[in-house]
């Protein structure tokens, strides 16, 4: 039974025992692009563990290609946040507080204008600390040691490129697991769609790497990521629990060995608790799963954002598809009433004549000096409309001996032409 539901059962004691001493660390690229985002002390502690167990290391063709890939924006993107602190303090005063603050302004004790000199102080003297820290900051465009390092670790262990007909395949199954959000990378199908193909499928590329490299090696492989989204893993309320039942079973048809999956810090918790990377400091895995918290946090609350967004359309859609919320339709409301413009219509079109179009009136400039008659004809209004609306109704013109006569010839019909002499 458990081989069949292997990904909902932890590993076992003789798995993980085989795995750390047996196996392979093979390496995500954000795990990698995260070292950029440490302070220096952890950063080199990291780098210095890693280096303790280079002859074990793995790292597939796509996160490699991965890593020089985005290296350069997630520099450009650090070394952005010190003007975007600086900006966000400036305009949510400029757009939130200083209006609010001016309401106070006709206070008989309270100086407003001190109080937002005081506040400019503050920016001013906020802006000067964030230059300082930037001074200090690594330039990493100029001289990337991260970069360095990782070319050094991984320098004999990075995986074999797919060929062109290897990753068409690739994309194409990739379409139809996405489809039906099989993981790994399914969340990645709207994010990456300007990227490429190679992007949007890159997590399923990796995939299929780590599953090929163990086939071959038939060594266990523990991989590391820092990867939060739940094509990745089982998250339940914003919690992680464990990677996805499907990957772990995947991984376990095609090579014969469960597969370990760890984000960075439990990776160093468990590789120093193992006597792996003895030296590697508490700090150092402090500040890791510090910032592994605050993403998995941040993204948890965007995906409720955009959910609920998503939610919110839905409801707006439900409710119009209803027509819970449908404007005033002016054809249903006439229709529903006794007189409809049909029925005006009708009764007009009984009549020999019709009413003078305001519209036909203006378009044809009939308030100039055209004759009245000419006007007429445009309306049809015409001689013999008149005519034939005369002889239809009750005043005819006919003499009233005639009349009579003709009323008599109506046997029952007399009395009621009586009134008519």
């Amino acid at each position: 039974m458990k081989k069949k539901f292997i990904g909902y059962y932890s590993p076992d004691k003789k798995e993980t025992d085989e795995a750390w001493s047996k196996g392979v660390f093979a390496f995500d690229a954000n795990t990698l692009l995260n070292l950029y985002r440490y302070t220096v002390n952890t950063r080199n502690d990291f780098i210095r563990a890693l280096k303790t167990i280079k002859d074990k290391l793995f790292l597939p063709y796509q996160a490699a290609f991965e890593y020089h890939e985005n290296r350069l924006g997630v520099i450009e993107g650090i070394e952005k946040s010190y003007d975007d602190i600086n900006s966000l303090l400036i305009e949510n005063f400029d757009k939130n507080l200083q209006k609010q603050l001016n309401h106070y302004k006709k206070h008989p004790s309270i100086l407003i204008d001190e109080i937002i000199k005081t506040h400019d102080n503050f920016l001013e003297n906020v802006s000067n600390e964030l230059e300082k820290q930037k001074a200090n900051h690594p330039d990493f465009k100029t001289e990337d040691t991260v970069l360095n390092e990782i070319t050094e670790l991984f320098d004999d262990s990075v995986g074999e490129e797919f060929s062109k007909d290897e990753l068409t395949k690739i994309y194409s199954e990739g379409k139809e697991r996405y489809a039906n959000e099989i993981p790994p990378g399914y969340k990645d199908e709207n994010t990456k769609q300007k990227k490429g193909l190679r992007n949007i499928y890159g997590d399923l590329i990796v995939w299929k790497e780590l599953i090929n490299y163990t086939k071959n090696k038939k060594n266990p492989l523990i991989f590391i990521t820092d990867d939060r989204k739940e094509d990745w893993w089982t998250i339940e309320k914003g919690k992680t629990l464990r990677p996805r039942e499907e990957l772990i079973k995947e991984f376990f048809d095609f090579t014969g060995i469960r597969i370990l999956i760890y984000n960075a810090d439990q990776f160093l918790t468990y590789a120093k608790e193992r006597g792996l990377l003895p030296e590697i400091k508490d700090e150092t895995i402090e500040e890791v799963k510090d910032i592994r918290v605050s993403d998995e946090k941040y993204y948890t609350n965007l995906s409720d954002i955009l959910n609920t967004h998503s939610l919110a359309s839905k409801s707006i859609l439900d409710m119009l598809s209803a027509q819970t919320c449908k404007p005033i339709n002016i054809s249903d409301t006439l229709s529903s009433q006794a007189i409809t413009s049909k029925s005006i219509s009708d009764m007009l079109s009984a009549q020999s004549y019709k009413p003078i179009s305001i519209s036909d009136i203006l378009s044809s400039q009939a308030m100039t000096s055209k004759s009245i008659s000419d006007m007429l004809s445009a309306q049809k209004l015409a001689s013999k409309n008149i005519s034939d609306f005369f002889d239809s109704s009750l005043n005819k013109t006919d003499s009233p001996k005639k009349s009579m006569k003709k009323t008599k010839t109506n046997g029952d019909d007399e009395k009621k032409s009586t009134p008519n002499k």
